[in-house]
């Protein structure tokens, strides 16, 4: 769990991980430099289960999860983002699914906390899912950042998060991982609450830079993978769209 200047939601946060049916877990969360320190906050915790890294200073949230990522000594990872929830059988229901040796990522539906027009649940279709196959998986990031548990090793093997990358470095990892020949599962059940964001409060609110991130991430994969379909054409249409878009501005100027 990374960590900025979290202390409103954190503590509600971190227990919900540590009151999962299945115990067997440890929470580490990445201070990355928070104006109040998380272990500040989290003092009222006392559980051997969690541990606190602190960053001096803050590095972005790749660094924080791979400082994570670095501190793992358990065979699988995940990664719940510090306003965000998970049920008490999530653990429950995801771990089984890496019985299969050739699952390296297993991800699940969740409900929505302040969704504006009041949606309940993030995944809609669930037909299309698990979605682990180009060209598909090029159209959107199917899996819930809150919800995903991946293979230790795994990640570890393709590189870990994108530390170039401002957003979509999830989305990334999990096109690595896909490339690096993992299959992914999915449990159609709402595992996790992911509070909606909004100004001043996740990065998700953001969505232009997240636009930017994903042309720039879908741009280097060509570039290592020309020939897998998807990709190419996300990569023809966002800079179809950019192209317009500085055409309107350069229109409105004149």
């Amino acid at each position: 769990m990374a960590a900025f200047n979290a202390e409103d939601t954190i503590e509600e946060a971190i227990r919900s991980a540590l009151a999962q049916s299945d115990p067997r877990l440890e929470v580490i969360v990445i201070d990355d430099g928070s104006r109040i320190p998380v272990a500040d906050v989290l003092k009222s915790i006392d559980d051997p289960r969690l541990r606190i890294v602190r960053h001096p200073a803050n590095r972005g949230l790749s660094r924080a999860r791979n400082t994570g990522l670095g501190h793992a000594r358990a065979p699988l990872v995940a990664q719940l983002d510090a306003d965000d929830l998970w049920e008490p059988d999530y653990l429950a229901n995801v771990l089984p699914r890496f019985e299969d040796p050739a699952v390296g990522l297993v991800y699940a539906n969740c409900s929505l906390i302040g969704h504006p027009e009041g949606r309940e649940a993030y995944i809609l279709d669930t037909s299309v899912h698990p979605m682990d196959q180009f060209p598909i998986f090029a159209e959107a990031n199917p899996a819930p950042s809150l919800t995903v548990t991946m293979r230790t090793e795994a990640v570890r093997a393709v590189g870990g998060y994108a530390t170039w990358l401002r957003h979509a470095m999830d989305y990334q990892l999990y096109a690595k991982l896909i490339m690096a020949g993992w299959r992914f599962d999915y449990v159609d059940r709402p595992l996790a609450r992911y509070r909606w964001p909004s100004p001043g409060r996740g990065m998700s609110w953001d969505t232009r830079t997240t636009e930017l991130s994903e042309l720039k991430m879908w741009l280097a994969f060509v570039a290592r993978h020309p020939t897998v379909p998807g990709p190419r054409h996300q990569v023809r249409v966002r800079v179809r769209r950019e192209l317009e878009r500085l055409w309107k501005r350069l229109r409105l100027r004149s």
